[in-house]
């Protein structure tokens, strides 16, 4: 068995016989260039992917060669799996040929005997070994071609750096000298995932934040990485359709990635020392300023405007709608500009980069940090504390609130359900489950106000000054929006009573705590 260290950059096909020419690669001599063929085996159930894992068989030269990949995962573009490979006389797999007790454990006699081909690639491979430096080296691979399956088929082009010794902080170190000169960007798919999703005829689709894969058992350092990388897998399985899809979701999900990153680093700030983190931090600001007018634009005319101009079909009104959506038209290709370019790839990159080398245990050590070491669970329930007590402070008198302040209770509330849902992996499912619905529910609603208050400022970039007819809907739309404020706002103080009686679920219930000799004034915070 070996472990496939790789990370994986997608290519504008228009720039690959530049980068063939690049000083880095032509200082490596002529290319191995090769055909390659593969054809990926499964059951009828697909078996095989519901584990994880692929078999293929590659025509190599003369020769066959089969390969089992198992588990594994990527971040950032980084791939890390196990692999096992042997020779096979035909383009049949032959799985017999395989000794490792983890293969033959996923290719059971039932498996075995259902097995068919599924998919296949066909790509030209150019190959060059790089040296690196302290020693070690990686393969950089160029592959052009197409995978096929299910009656389609999907173009490849695309960059593989694979680390065939040294340490893995080459990849990116070679990565970002390349990508100043290309516009790579980090690829989360595998050629196997991009089969099967063919073969199953399944369409692209936005990527919503899934369970990063906290264990209580982790310390404050490694609940750190994994929470980050789960934020950057959401954001690059995010970014192919953010700019050639035009679902308004992608744009959505990857702000949501981009939330979830920024309030990680101010989660675990108490923890980690701010230096080694600041850089990180200003470039997700930057992001999240590029992303915030497109999405704007498209909530006020995909979301705000609609039910209006259903309950009242204006010519004013459809033409208001149409000077909107220039302006969504224009603030989406600033956006995809900026998600197109080298800056992104940088940030991506180094973001990888520093979750892989982990810079700020040196600074821990240097100021002997009182968390280094700590558990995962010691963070949250001091973090989880005092958010909560910050969300509560903030909606005391909650129904004489005003806009201001139900401005600050929003945010507050939603520092309080990304920490929350940070965490909720290292408490019981139920009662993380209650609170986090129900702080949901009280966000969503602020949240809801928040877009009626941008509604407004964007009608202010739609009134014409000799347009009366322009000014006449524009306080018609203003109109409407106001009103639906005063309906949430009537379904914000049942949405704050329920949220205030569930029990955070970080703290134990009052009958635990009497058992084990505190109460709820004298629990440590």
């Amino acid at each position: 068995m070996t472990v496939e260290i790789e990370l994986k950059l997608a290519l504008p096909p228009i720039q690959a016989a530049r980068l063939k020419r690049h000083p880095l690669l032509a200082g490596a001599g002529r290319p191995l260039r090769r055909r390659l063929v593969s054809v990926y085996f499964d059951t009828p159930e697909l078996d095989l992917m519901c584990a994880q894992a692929a078999l293929r068989v590659r025509r190599v030269g003369r020769g066959w060669i089969q390969t089992v990949k198992i588990g594994g995962g990527s971040a950032g573009g980084l791939h890390q799996r196990p692999e096992w490979e042997t020779p096979t006389r035909s383009e049949a797999p032959e799985p017999g040929r395989f000794t490792a007790p983890e293969v033959r454990e996923l290719l059971t006699p039932a498996r075995l005997a259902r097995l068919r081909p599924v998919f296949e690639t066909h790509f030209w491979r150019d190959a060059w070994t790089l040296p690196v430096a302290g020693g070690g080296s990686i393969e950089v691979a160029l592959d052009q071609g197409e995978v096929s399956g299910g009656g389609r088929n999907q173009p490849i082009c695309e960059v593989e750096l694979e680390l065939k010794s040294g340490q893995p902080a080459a990849l990116y170190d070679l990565a970002l000298d390349l990508a100043a000169d290309f516009d790579l960007y980090p690829d989360p798919l595998s050629k196997a995932e991009r089969g099967y999703a063919l073969f199953q005829h399944l369409p692209a689709r936005p990527v919503q934040a899934g369970p990063a894969g906290l264990k209580p058992e982790m310390h404050v350092a490694d609940a750190f990485v994994v929470v980050m990388q789960n934020g950057l897998e959401q954001f690059t399985a995010n970014l192919a359709g953010l700019i050639h899809e035009t679902d308004p979701e992608y744009l959505h999900q990857a702000r949501v990635a981009v939330r979830r990153l920024r309030s990680a680093l101010t989660v675990f700030a108490p923890a980690l020392p701010d230096p080694a983190l600041a850089p990180l931090r200003e470039a997700l600001r930057w992001l999240m300023s590029e992303l915030g007018p497109a999405r704007d634009w498209d909530i006020f005319v995909t979301e705000t405007l609609p039910p209006l101009m259903r309950a009242m079909p204006d010519q004013s009104l459809q033409s208001l709608a149409r000077t909107a959506q220039l302006h969504r038209e224009a603030a989406r290709t600033a956006m995809i500009s900026a998600v197109s370019s080298r800056r992104l790839t940088r940030l991506l990159l180094e973001a990888g980069r520093m979750l892989l080398l982990r810079p700020w245990e040196q600074a821990m050590e240097r100021i002997s940090s009182a968390w280094q070491g700590s558990p995962a669970t010691a963070l949250a329930e001091s973090v989880l504390d005092r958010r909560q007590h910050q969300l509560l402070r903030r909606g005391r008198h909650f129904v004489r609130l005003d806009p201001a302040a139900r401005h600050h209770l929003r945010i507050a509330a939603k520092k309080q359900r990304y920490a929350a849902e940070f965490f909720a992996e290292l408490y019981p499912p139920k009662v993380a489950r209650a609170y986090i619905k129900n702080l949901a529910a009280l966000q969503d609603n602020l949240g809801a106000l928040n877009d009626i208050a941008v509604a407004g400022r964007l009608l202010s970039n739609l009134r014409g000054r000799r347009a009366v007819n322009r000014a006449w809907a524009c306080g018609v739309v203003q109109g409407w929006v106001e009103s639906r404020a005063q309906v949430k706002i009537a379904e914000l103080e049942p949405a704050w009573r329920r949220m205030k009686k569930t029990r955070p679920y970080w703290q134990k219930p009052i009958r635990d705590l009497k058992v084990s000799g505190f109460n709820s004034v004298t629990r440590k915070r």
